[in-house]
């Protein structure tokens, strides 16, 4: 676990070099558009984030991903260098890569513990926003 917060930590201080240093996108010579990069760049910096910080919320950990996104165009255009809408998107895209796994598997949790539940209900008793809470899942009988 160490060894793995530690090279997200590696990764999240490399990126505003990588994105703000004085080297160029085309000076890389990948072979895929700048806009692809971003997404590439982010979608691995929310799978480090989510591995390295496995008590947080993976929501939190998401948006916290698109602040560092608009973060990193606001130091961009603060260094002389281009502040691009498409790059968001890209950081965008990678975050909403990496987030959809996990969030499909949850509403597939709440699907199978609470099917008798619509989804509105279940958004309805979420504590944290200040429902009750959901109620224990039924018990499955014993054949």
């Amino acid at each position: 676990m160490r060894a793995l917060r530690l090279g997200a930590a590696l990764l999240a201080l490399a990126t505003p070099i990588a994105l703000a240093g004085p080297f160029k996108y085309r000076d890389l010579g990948l072979p895929f558009p700048d806009t692809v990069a971003h997404a590439l760049l982010f979608y691995a910096l929310t799978l480090g984030a989510f591995a390295a910080l496995p008590r947080s919320r993976a929501q939190e950990v998401a948006v916290s991903m698109i602040g560092v996104g608009i973060a990193s165009e606001l130091v961009q255009a603060m260094v002389g260098r281009q502040m691009s809408l498409q790059d968001l998107i890209g950081d965008g895209v990678g975050v909403a890569l990496a987030y959809a796994p996990i969030a499909i598997t949850r509403l597939r949790e709440l699907a199978r513990t609470h099917p008798h539940l619509t989804f509105a209900q279940i958004r309805r008793m979420d504590r944290r926003r200040g429902g009750p809470g959901l109620p224990a899942p039924a018990e499955e009988p014993v054949a």
